[in-house]
């Protein structure tokens, strides 16, 4: 497979800027995101020639996303929106077709369809904080159509409102006159930044990135299995997918460690604020706009193995109560950042987190969030919504992101692991028995 670049070149909003808008200050949690790209990958069956059509459409909607055109100025903590452009590239790829990519469960080989690299940020001050690649498939004229943004500006609901606002308004071009959708960039304003130091990341060549999928009957076969908890369908798909994740990579790390000493390990699940706070959030808010529940296990043995007395046996039974009483936990606490100690709030769990890993309290960490409601998979451009999604690498060993699947019946998850856990991650008889 070979992706070529033909075209690269700036897309500046169709009209400029307020000066009152030209500076945007990063908020709280903004300052804390490591400078990394994240970004996601939708795959379209059209043969339609439209890249003229795409590039009208997202001059049309950069005025209302302002940022995205902007530059970020690292020591000033601050984005300056000068209406520099949104990069457009537009490539060719050979050797390959739209059914061979949609088998593909590797992130790392579906790299060379996303415009710029997870770690290619503030490289440089005229560096884009959006980028944008269609690619043609020159085998059989489907489209790929990939779409990276800055984290430090953008998370991924934020990037959900925006591919949803572009298709949108690429849809409005073909007469189908959806529903607007008006961002909001509030998040400055009630969390300020504290100006700290920015956060560094790097590419590990070790870590691998690759898709579980969980069909429609895997999830009715796990909520029959775990119906004594409740109706069955009031436990959520991405609930039941932590679970089973959580306990297999429980497994992962007690083989490695020859079945020995019990370890204890900290699972992080990532909150939409969006939506559960007492003073609502805007719908479209846009930004860095999460916290964390954190649940810590201790002395962790699955349960076909014998205990010692300190030993806490844990399924995936167990999994799905503790992780999802933990979360309800979390998102009734999300009214509470509007109170004065607000900081505590977003940042304490993280804080706490980090202080545990470095003392060795906690040997490990696990950290899941959930794609799922961002609604990548109804972006239609006016031909019809993809077939297939897939999402950039992205740093941090130990992690999942949980996406929907083209149905809407399952869940597709993106599992990041070191080169050489991930057979034994393969093995665990849940991941054999519930995904494909």
């Amino acid at each position: 497979m070979k992706v070529k670049v033909v075209r690269r070149k700036l897309i500046k909003p169709c009209t400029s800027t307020p000066p009152n808008l030209n500076k945007y200050k990063l908020s709280y949690m903004d300052e804390r995101i490591p400078p990394i790209n994240v970004g996601v990958i939708l795959f379209y069956p059209t043969k339609q020639k439209i890249r003229h059509q795409l590039e009208e459409s997202l001059a049309k909607i950069l005025p209302e996303f302002y940022l995205l055109a902007g530059r970020h100025i690292t020591n000033d903590h601050v984005v300056d929106c000068s209406d520099q452009g949104a990069e457009f590239v537009k490539a060719e790829a050979v050797d390959v077709d739209l059914t061979d990519l949609l088998k593909i469960k590797e992130a790392e080989l579906l790299n060379d369809f996303l415009p710029t690299k997870f770690y290619q940020v503030d490289k440089s001050p005229t560096d884009p904080l959006l980028s944008i690649q269609i690619t043609e498939l020159m085998s059989c004229g489907a489209l790929v159509i990939s779409v990276s943004v800055c984290h430090k500006i953008f998370d991924a609901s934020s990037l959900g409102t925006f591919v949803m606002a572009w298709s949108n308004s690429t849809n409005d071009n073909n007469n189908n006159h959806p529903i607007a959708i008006c961002p909001s960039f509030e998040s400055p304003l009630l969390f300020p930044g504290t100006n700290l130091s920015p956060v560094r990341t790097s590419y590990d060549p070790s870590i691998v990135f690759k898709r579980f999928s969980f069909g429609k009957d895997a999830i009715a076969s796990l909520r029959k299995k775990l119906s004594r908890l409740g109706p069955p369908t009031r436990i959520s798909r991405v609930r039941l997918v932590c679970a089973v994740m959580a306990k297999a990579l429980f497994g992962v790390d007690r083989a490695k460690h020859d079945g020995g000493e019990s370890r204890s390990c900290l699972v992080s699940q990532a909150v939409n604020m969006r939506g559960r706070t007492i003073q609502p959030l805007q719908n479209h808010s846009c930004g860095n706009l999460v916290v964390f529940s954190l649940t810590p296990f201790f002395n962790i043995i699955p349960p076909a193995e014998t205990t010692n007395g300190d030993d806490v046996v844990i399924g995936i039974e167990q999994l799905v109560g503790i992780l999802g009483d933990s979360l309800e936990r979390t998102i009734a606490d999300c009214a509470k950042p509007f109170s004065p100690g607000w900081h505590t709030v977003m940042m304490g769990p993280v804080a706490d987190m980090f202080a545990k890993l470095r003392s060795g309290e906690i040997n490990y960490s696990i950290t899941f969030s959930d794609w799922s409601k961002f609604g990548f998979y109804e972006a239609d451009f006016g031909w019809g919504k993809p077939v297939g999604a897939g999402i950039g690498i992205m740093p941090r060993e130990n992690s999942v992101i949980l996406m929907d699947n083209k149905e809407g019946d399952g869940i597709e998850a993106w599992v990041k692991l070191n080169r050489d856990d991930m057979p034994l991650f393969e093995q665990d008889d849940d991941i054999k028995l519930y995904t494909t």
